[in-house]
C-alpha cells in the first residue's frame, strides 16, 4: 500500500485557523502488514515518537517536508498513517484534525488546494498560479509554543481588521487581483506576536515584497516565511529573502497543488 501527502501552509495572513493551501513538497509511505512496527525513513527525519511508531507495519516513508517549521509535516504525517491504518473519507479528515488539534493543516493535506475551514466544513479556494517563495528555517519552533504566546483576548479593532483582510484575500483569489495580496495578507491576530519569538521575520518579509512578492506571511505557525510571486519570480524572491534572514535557512521555490491525499492500494 502507499500514500503521498502533499505538505501545507496555513493561516495564509489573516485566515488565522481557518485558511491552509497544499504545496508541492510531499510525504510518500510504502508499507505492509507485520507483527511490529518497523519503519525506516529517507529525506527529512522525524523527531522522537511519530504517528507510524503505533502502525503494526513494516515500510519506508520518503518525506521532503522541513519538520517543525511551518510547514505541515505533522498533518502530513498524521493523515498517511491514518490512510495507511485503513481509514478514509470524512473520518480521515475528523481524526487528523483531532490530532492535531485544529483542521486547517489536515484539511490542506487531505483535500489539496487552497481550503477555508468554517464550522468543521471544508471549502475549497481557487488554486492560485503563483510561485510560493520560501525561506526556510532551521530553527524549529513547536506549534504549541508559538499557540501559546497568543493573547486570549483581542482588541475590536483587530478583529474588524482581519475580517476585513480575509474578505479581501478570498475576493483576490477569486477575482485574481494578485496586486491586492500586499494588503489582503496583513495580520493583527497571531504574526505580531509570534514575530517576538523570531523578530528577523520582519525583514524576511521586508525583503520578500522589495524583491517583487505579491504578498507574504509566515508559514502557519513560523517560522518559515512564504510570498506569493508571478511565475519565473520565486527564485528572486526566495534568495532575497534568504539574505535578508538574520537565522539560518535555506531558499526554496514550489507552488499550490490541487491534491491531497493519495492512496495506491
Amino acid at each position: 500500500m502507499k500514500v503521498r501527502v502533499p505538505a501545507s501552509i496555513a493561516n495564509l495572513g489573516p485566515g488565522f485557523d481557518v485558511l491552509a493551501m497544499a504545496v508541492d513538497l510531499w510525504l510518500e509511505a510504502e508499507a505492509e502488514p507485520a507483527r511490529r512496527p518497523r519503519w525506516r525513513f529517507e529525506g527529512e527525519q522525524p523527531k522522537g515518537a511519530n504517528p507510524f511508531s503505533g502502525l503494526a507495519m513494516s515500510g519506508l516513508v520518503r518525506s521532503q517536508i522541513p519538520v517543525g517549521v511551518g510547514l505541515g509535516s505533522s498533518a502530513a504525517a498524521r493523515v498517511a498513517a491514518l490512510a495507511l491504518a485503513g481509514v478514509d473519507g470524512a473520518d480521515l479528515l475528523t481524526r487528523a484534525a483531532e490530532g492535531e488539534g485544529h483542521p486547517d493543516n489536515a484539511a490542506a493535506a487531505v483535500h489539496g488546494g487552497v481550503v477555508a475551514v468554517v464550522n468543521g466544513r471544508v471549502h475549497h479556494l481557487p488554486t492560485p498560479d503563483l510561485e510560493v517563495a520560501l525561506f526556510v528555517s532551521a530553527q524549529e519552533q513547536p506549534t504549541e509554543e508559538a499557540r501559546a504566546v497568543l493573547p486570549p483576548q483581542v482588541t475590536r479593532g483587530d478583529a474588524v481588521y482581519n475580517a476585513a483582510g480575509l474578505a479581501l484575500l478570498v475576493h483576490a483569489l477569486h477575482r485574481r487581483e494578485w496586486g491586492l495580496l500586499l494588503e489582503a495578507m496583513d495580520d493583527r491576530l497571531h504574526q505580531p506576536y509570534r514575530a517576538r519569538l523570531y523578530p528577523w521575520v520582519g525583514g524576511v518579509m521586508g525583503a520578500a515584497s522589495a524583491a517583487g512578492a505579491y504578498g507574504t506571511a509566515i508559514a502557519g505557525a513560523g517560522p518559515s516565511v512564504f510570498a506569493f510571486c508571478a511565475p519565473g519570480r520565486g527564485g528572486p524572491v526566495a534568495a532575497a529573502m534568504a539574505e535578508a534572514a538574520e537565522a539560518p535557512g535555506r531558499a526554496l521555490v514550489t507552488h499550490v497543488v490541487a491534491d491531497g491525499v493519495e492512496v495506491l492500494r
